[in-house]
């Protein structure tokens, strides 16, 4: 997880503990570390301007603000670990896990925002990894589709397949595709060169996704093409923090065209989504119901065996 800039102190550039405001400036700093700047200085430590009183106050909103990302930081840290271990790879899943005695789990995720912010190439790149080349897609006109799976049973249990969407970008056509929105994981991409991408996740996908989608999902925010900027003082990457933390979902910076955090991205969606017991119950209530209405068009069908273990 990055750490938004409001969080780190101006003297140290390291995230606060106990972050005080000091009156005169009305700027935030770290307790101990603005009391050593007061003894040997006059001044404040951003505006150089000389001090009348020395008078700080803790920042009790910006210090609970810190605990809260903290105990994020450390559970993505923990996610971070343990999905590196999840191998997702192309194509249906293989015949060994279709076996009846593994509860099979189907996961839809959508890839939503503008067209050209790198969607399909998201997609080619979990598709085919190291095999993606710098070729530049057509915008997409209809749903693109890819078929992935776990390689291996998640809890020696659940066999997984994995569907992603590429939804066309162009936001004249976002209520015909409404149907689509209904789904188990959502990635809203933006492109860091272009800041209307980002405005246009807040105005226009990430609302319909919340009118047309289930009432929970797995969601990330992804600031795209970040190969082509490493300035994180760029406005977009400071809206993308605030509006990833104002809708609790991790913000991940990428490039599809170099891999970068695309894979460590979507396991980590994908495991966020298995670790939700409300998710995977719908999962398992999509299995019953397929189920159920094989039986009834093969009536006939001797038994075999009990045929939902979700």
């Amino acid at each position: 997880m990055n750490i938004p800039n409001d969080y780190l102190c101006p003297i140290t550039l390291e995230i606060m503990n106990i972050p005080v405001i000091l009156i005169e400036d009305g700027r935030s700093y770290e307790k101990t570390a603005l009391e050593r700047w007061l003894i040997n200085n006059n001044t404040s430590p951003m505006t150089n301007k000389v001090l009348k009183s020395k008078e700080f106050i803790i920042n009790i909103s910006l210090k609970n603000a810190i605990e809260e990302f903290r105990e994020k930081q450390t559970k993505s840290q923990h996610n971070q670990e343990v999905s590196t271990a999840l191998e997702i790879k192309t194509g249906a899943l293989p015949q060994k896990f279709k076996d009846k005695k593994y509860c099979q789990l189907l996961i839809k995720i959508c890839l939503l925002g503008d067209r050209y912010v790198g969607k399909t190439s998201i997609l080619k790149y979990l598709q085919f990894q190291d095999q993606i080349s710098n070729k530049v897609y057509a915008a997409t006109v209809g749903p693109d589709m890819a078929t992935l799976h776990l390689n291996r049973l998640f809890k020696n249990r659940y066999a997984v397949s994995i569907v992603l969407f590429d939804l066309p970008g162009e936001t004249k056509w976002r209520d015909l595709w409404k149907s689509q929105y209904q789904c188990h994981g959502a990635i809203l991409v933006c492109d860091v060169t272009n800041p209307k991408t980002l405005r246009n996740i807040e105005e226009s996908w990430y609302p319909a996704l919340k009118e047309y989608g289930y009432d929970i999902f797995g969601g990330v925010t992804l600031c795209n093409k970040s190969d082509l900027t490493e300035d994180l003082k760029d406005e977009i990457y400071k809206d993308a923090e605030q509006f990833s933390i104002r809708n609790n979902m991790p913000l991940f910076y990428t490039s599809a065209i170099t891999g970068k955090n695309v894979q460590i991205m979507f396991n980590q969606l994908v495991l966020s989504i298995l670790n939700n017991n409300v998710l995977v119950n719908r999962l398992k209530e999509s299995v019953n119901i397929v189920l159920k209405s094989k039986h009834k068009e093969e009536p006939r069908k001797e038994k075999t065996g009990g045929n939902s273990c979700c």
